[in-house]
């Protein structure tokens, strides 16, 4: 099988990738050619790209739905594909071809962590070393049953897999785990939650086509990608819905699933849905072509069983699915432009603001010293401003925006709140007059605290004075005598 994807997705000497083309017009190729000579001048890693982005329920076909459209051999033994996330990038270049295998750590990864995943850097000579490049991926990230027993069994962060040649398209390419609804023997909650998020992260970005898998052979009311997906595309004019594996229903059924195909069931889609067979396991280990499975597509759909519900011909197989998307790419991406544009005018004014921050270039020891010099005079300027009382003379932003920033305004406010301070609460004893119903005895010791002055009445107070004069008193009769 290997042979034969290398056969039909390798590189050849002029660096072209003749399966991606479905996916490409004169209008989306005018388009992004724009958007290449903006990732030329180095604005791609902030600007995200279109991305293609395909989930559903565990098993429903997912990587063999993104096989079909791009050409690409997404791998499926041993469930190993499945277990994160996996970008294709591709990038058109008219010189050159490469493909090159990185890891992207979550942001919940270690210093020491993101550091080891980093460092993982391979070159491709084509893509039947994906199976291997997985497999590592997988190791890398300590997923269970990768030689570790223990810890999770799906993981956040991702394999990158990035394309370089004439593949005709500026797009991302998104195999994704599979959705899972109850937690099995070998996977728990956390991983449940996981997936949740992951999946989550790629349908939120309005630069994502939404592909989403929903099984023939299993109720479309059990799975919960439909409505996962209608969450972050309210205006449905991303989401897809592709039914797949028709094969596998029960006969006589035809019918329910041709309805649903037909966007007249109770689930409707604004996109609506296309109806795929995927390759079985044996035709997938024959190596089976993309002409081959087009060919026994188009069989299988004209078998009598489907024929009589009449199912539009456009709406049936990967082929009519790869041109339909190619359409959708084209308005797609005439609806991201101005965004596009956008993010570049931002992205461009923070940069020229950062640099403007940093100065004029200082390339020798003098320049340096000349810097700080300079600014070591303005702090000494702005410090003196504020001892003077200066705000106008002077960094008038600075005293402005940061009113703590004004020392002797923030000195005077601070002696008169302690001058009324002391006023209004300075004295030890205060007259307060009670009640006769009043406890006297209970009154001081609520007031006798280091919050405030200890209250008091007028007869308590006339004591307490004549307690400290009397010894004054005394002393000046006998010193009289």
């Amino acid at each position: 099988m290997a042979d034969q994807y290398a056969k039909d997705t390798v590189p050849n000497r002029t660096g072209n990738f003749p399966s991606l083309g479905g996916l490409r017009s004169a209008k989306s190729t005018h388009r992004l050619d724009q958007i290449a000579r903006v990732r030329a001048k180095g604005v791609g890693d902030h600007i995200s790209l279109p991305q293609l982005v395909v989930c559903g329920d565990q098993s429903a076909g997912k990587s063999s739905v993104l096989e079909g459209i791009t050409g690409i051999p997404f791998p499926r033994q041993d469930g190993v594909c499945t277990k994160f996330a996996t970008e294709i990038i591709l990038h058109h270049h008219e010189e050159g071809a490469r493909i090159t295998a990185t890891v992207i750590p979550h942001a919940s990864r270690s210093k020491s962590q993101r550091e080891r995943f980093q460092a993982y850097h391979r070159v491709l000579s084509d893509f039947s070393e994906l199976p291997g490049v997985i497999t590592e991926a997988a190791a890398l990230m300590q997923l269970r049953g990768s030689g570790v027993d223990d810890g999770l069994t799906f993981g956040e962060d991702v394999l990158r897999i990035e394309v370089v040649g004439q593949t005709g398209l500026h797009l991302t390419v998104v195999d994704l785990p599979g959705l899972i609804s109850v937690a099995s023997e070998e996977q728990t909650e956390e991983d449940v939650q996981l997936i949740g998020r992951l999946v989550d992260s790629y349908l939120q970005s309005s630069r994502t086509i939404i592909l989403a898998v929903v099984q023939a052979n299993n109720d479309i009311a059990n799975q919960g990608i439909i409505q996962r997906a209608r969450k972050f595309d309210r205006a449905g004019q991303r989401t897809i819905g592709i039914i797949t594996k028709p094969d596998l229903i029960n006969k006589g059924t035809e019918g329910r699933i041709a309805l649903l195909a037909k966007n007249l069931d109770t689930t409707k889609l604004k996109l609506g849905y296309f109806l795929l067979k995927n390759p079985s396991p044996a035709q997938l280990e024959d190596g089976i072509s993309l002409e081959e499975r087009k060919r026994q597509e188009l069989d299988f759909f004209s078998s009598p069983a489907w024929k009589e519900h009449r199912l539009d011909p456009t709406r049936l197989g990967v082929t009519a699915l790869r041109e339909y998307l190619q359409d959708l790419l084209d308005g797609h991406i005439e609806r991201e432009l101005p965004k596009v544009r956008s993010e570049i005018k931002s992205l461009l004014a923070g940069t020229e603001a950062q640099l403007a921050n940093l100065g004029d270039e200082r390339p020798s020891t003098a320049h340096m010293r000349m810097f700080l010099t300079r600014r070591s005079m303005e702090f000494h300027g702005l410090a003196q401003s504020a001892l003077d009382g200066n705000y106008h003379e002077r960094d008038t932003d600075f005293f402005r925006e940061h009113h703590t920033t004004r020392l002797r305004a923030e000195v005077h406010r601070l002696n008169g709140s302690f001058a009324t301070e002391m006023r209004e609460n300075g004295q030890k004893r205060k007259l307060s007059v009670l009640t006769p119903s009043e406890d006297c005895s209970d009154q001081e010791s609520d007031s006798d605290s280091e919050d405030g002055p200890l209250l008091v009445t007028q007869q308590e107070f006339n004591t307490w004075v004549k307690e400290v004069l009397a010894p004054c008193i005394e002393s000046l009769m006998m010193n009289q005598f």
